[in-house]
């Protein structure tokens, strides 16, 4: 009877587990969308607020804001983004949930990786990168 009580256990901590992960990657795209919002307002020291405390050691807030301006006026604003793939790290940092993106913009389309940092419930933007042929193009 004990086996069957730790297979019992070991499941229901697999599906604790599953649904905290599936919260935490509902919670991402809900902060893309944000994201994606504010680039289309120009936000863009809005963003530089919510990003991680890691990101802010590697990128300056100037050069963050350009390369946002530089996006928003190479590709418009977001048309459409759909969700093509996702995957989470829990580390002694907090949990990182990246998530990729297949965006659609007004002078073109780009793949999208958004990482982000959960720390308890709050979530900030620990990465991102943006890849489109359109922003060298336009």
């Amino acid at each position: 009877m004990s086996l069957f009580r730790a297979i019992l256990a070991s499941g229901c901590l697999a599906i604790l587990s599953a649904c905290g992960v599936q919260e935490s990657v509902d919670d991402a795209k809900a902060m893309v969308s944000v994201f994606h919002a504010d680039l289309d307002a120009e936000r863009y020291g809005d963003i530089w607020k919510e990003t991680a405390p890691q990101m802010r050691k590697v990128t300056k807030e100037v050069d963050f804001e350009k390369l946002l301006a530089a996006i928003h006026r190479k590709l418009g604003k977001v048309l459409a983004a759909e969700q093509a793939g996702w995957r989470t790290n829990a580390t002694t940092q907090g949990t990182f949930i990246m998530l990729e993106m297949n965006s659609k913009f007004e002078k073109g389309q780009a793949q999208e990786s958004f990482t982000y940092l959960r720390n308890g419930k709050d979530l900030q933007l620990a990465g991102y990168n943006i890849n489109s042929p359109a922003l060298i193009i336009n």
